[in-house]
Formats: structure tokens, sequence, C-alpha cells
């Protein structure tokens, strides 16, 4: 059965450049797009904030961009509809990595997005926090077990990974924190 997309979609425009992305942002009405060959329509379900998006609006991550311009870089949800020559069926979960990702439908290469096995929001936090912590300390820092290991913001997201991630290597982890509030919630 063929799914009944609406004409238009809900998606968070940039309306200028500030570190106050609430002031920069506005919710606006736009066409759903339509996939081409080898792309995916993807119905986003969850979408992953970062700091990385509140950098991206006020202009520190490329000089270039101007508003305005589409927000997000993180999605997870469904394939509704696939363009010619899409290796995916409609229906599978993905996610990904794309600029624009907050909207409510957003058009992927296939080749960009990763196969899931559910719509769980607990995917999302592996792609940026889970691998920036992995890559972090096996690929740059190397750890061993029997090391010390300092996260600073263990609290946040990736932070939280990475103290997880080094404590099953057998290290012993030192964290930091900026409130009393957080440092209750690491003892947990």
């Amino acid at each position: 059965m063929a799914t009944i997309l609406p004409q238009t979609m809900r998606k968070i425009v940039a309306t200028r450049l500030s570190q106050k992305f609430r002031d920069v942002a506005k919710v606006v009405d736009s066409p759903v797009p339509v996939p081409g060959e080898g792309e995916l329509l993807i119905k986003n379900r969850f979408l992953g904030i970062n700091a990385s998006d509140i950098n991206y609006t006020a202009g520190r991550y490329d000089a270039s961009v101007q508003p305005p311009f589409d927000c997000g870089f993180e999605g997870l949800g469904e394939v509704v509809t696939a363009g010619k020559n899409s290796v995916l069926n409609v229906g599978q979960p993905v996610m990904y990595l794309q600029y624009g990702a907050f909207s409510e439908y957003k058009v992927v290469p296939a080749k960009r997005v990763i196969p899931l096995p559910s719509v769980t929001a607990e995917y999302l936090s592996l792609f940026v926090s889970g691998l920036t912590a992995a890559i972090s300390l096996d690929k740059l820092g190397e750890i061993k077990k029997g090391e010390t290991v300092l996260v600073t913001a263990a609290a946040g997201g990736t932070g939280q990974f990475a103290v997880q991630w080094a404590k099953q290597a057998g290290c012993h982890v030192i964290g930091t924190c900026s409130t009393e509030e957080k440092l209750e919630f690491l003892k947990v």
C-alpha cells in the first residue's frame, strides 16, 4: 500500500547568525521534497540536538553559509519513498547525518544512511556522542586497561559515553561536571 504524503511540511530555518539559537530559529512551511535517483525520503521521528547546531547557526563552522538556511545535523526515522536505484525499502528504519535534519521529512542519499532494526530514539545518541567518545578514547587516546582517564563534562552526552567506554576498557575514570545536580546524576 502506497504512503500518502502531505504536500507541505514544517522545518526549522536559521534567519540570521547568532549564538542564541532560539532567537534565530524559525519554523516554516515548505513543500515535501521528492527523492531523486539513489535518494530516500525519510520521515523523521527523532532529531539529535547538539552544541554543533548552535555553533553552525552562530557562523562558527562555515563562514560562507548565509541565512536563511535549514538547521539540524542528525535524524532518525523511516524511509517513506525511495528514488530509483535506492537499495533500501519503504518502511526501513534509518539514521543519518545531513544538514537540514530539523524537518518533518528529509531527502538523503541512500549511501549516507545507516539502516537500523527499529525506530528507537536511543540509536541517535550513538552517532555523534558515541562515536566521538569511542574514536577519541580508542584511536586518539589509545587507552589501555589500568590507565586513568579524565573526562570533562562527564554528565553531557559525549561525556557519559566516554565514562562508560573507559570503564568498560578497565580504566580508572575521573569525571568533572559543573553542578551538584550533575554530580548526583553521575553517581547513579
